[in-house]
């Protein structure tokens, strides 16, 4: 199950990148590509047996962090990863796992994609003896661009089209246009004109259907809607680093060793209603395929089904090798969160993980509703 998981998640994977039009990625922007990502998730269930059976009682619960920021510009980037988890079992902590990665990346030129990096990894687990720590420097290549505002641009289009303002889809070079708008709205003096520009751009193009002639009050609002939405973002590109560390701490209580490191990153943005986001990671000594090592694969995908309903699939994979002896763990997730109103969230979520020593794989179902009432 594992291995055709896998199979299917790479098969997607190419059929995405390789199937599809990525007009999106085809976006250059000159700003900073900014993004940033946090996640709390806490769960506890406690029941008392009436019969006084304390075998029967239970006490259990799940917390954690993950965060997550990456910048990008011409001259310079850094990435952030931060992630905590605790599992709480009879009101004490029976694992625990937290992970630390910083890189900060200087380009050779701003016209390259080439880069040297120095960073650092702070690891510590219940499992380990003690906390492991080490710093790295390297090269890499790649770059990553924020296509927000033109992924914004081509979601008012549709709209405009769908709802019969327009004759046909907005030309590429107008959407150019729009995006440009977009991306730098803090030069202007105030929404309104940048409205009144965005307005100018689709009127001049002789899409507007005669019997309009321009736009309504409601096609200028959907148009704010579109441009202030929040946590709405879309990003292609990718990067690549090779590089060579020391092991400050090690967390097994062995020698301080010297390390191979590597990482990718890999962003595909193929239409305003997806993002593809693929993540991974090794480190290890010299016989990194042998004895020790450490090695990380991530892979999420979320999709706009509606204006209401989105859907995200994440896998993730995470290996531990020490002194020859693997530990491996495997986690699926499928979640829906459906927003009839603005005030109102229904999320409903499965995720599936495997863990070492684990005889099958653990399920968990959650459905959650949240609404703001005052």
């Amino acid at each position: 199950m594992q291995r055709g998981f896998v199979i299917a998640l790479l098969s997607a994977c190419v059929f995405v990148s390789t199937g599809l039009a990525s007009s999106l990625c085809d976006f250059q922007s000159l700003m900073k590509t900014n993004l940033s990502d946090l996640t709390l998730d806490f769960s506890y269930q406690y029941h008392n047996d009436p019969y006084g059976m304390e075998t029967r009682d239970i006490s259990k619960g799940r917390f954690g962090v993950t965060y997550k920021e990456l910048l990008d510009s011409p001259a310079y980037g850094f990435d952030i990863a931060f992630e905590s988890a605790m599992n709480i079992l009879d009101d004490d902590v029976s694992a625990y796992i937290v992970t630390a990665d910083g890189n900060y990346k200087r380009y050779f030129s701003t016209e390259k994609d080439f880069f040297a990096y120095a960073g650092a990894s702070l690891r510590n687990s219940s499992s380990f003896q003690k906390l492991g720590m080490s710093f790295n420097l390297g090269v890499g290549t790649g770059r990553f661009t924020d296509v927000t505002p033109l992924a914004r641009a081509i979601r008012i289009s549709d709209y405009l089209v769908e709802r019969g303002t327009l004759t046909n889809d907005l030309h590429a070079l107008d959407l150019q246009i729009m995006a440009e708008d977009i991306g730098r709205s803090a030069t202007y003096e105030s929404l309104a004109s940048l409205l009144a520009a965005i307005q100018n751009t689709i009127e001049a193009t002789g899409l507007v259907r005669l019997d309009v002639g321009e736009l309504d009050a409601l096609d200028i609002s959907e148009i704010t809607r579109f441009i202030q939405e929040e946590g709405f973002s879309r990003y292609c590109g990718w990067d690549l680093k090779l590089g060579l560390g020391y092991e400050l701490l090690d967390p097994s209580g062995g020698d301080n060793d010297l390390l191979f490191s590597g990482s990718f990153n890999y962003a595909l943005a193929t239409t305003p209603r997806a993002q593809l986001l693929v993540q991974g990671s090794f480190s290890g000594p010299p016989d990194i395929l042998i004895m020790t090592h450490r090695a990380d694969i991530t892979g999420s995908y979320d999709y706009f089904i509606s204006n209401f309903l989105s859907a995200n699939a994440t896998y993730n994979f995470a290996r531990e090798i020490w002194g020859g002896e693997s530990t491996d763990t495997h986690l699926v997730a499928l979640e829906f969160v459906l927003s009839p109103v603005d005030t109102a969230n229904v999320v409903a979520g499965v995720s599936l993980e495997h863990k070492p020593y684990y005889l099958e794989w653990s399920v968990e179902v959650q459905l959650s509703i949240q609404m703001d009432l005052l």
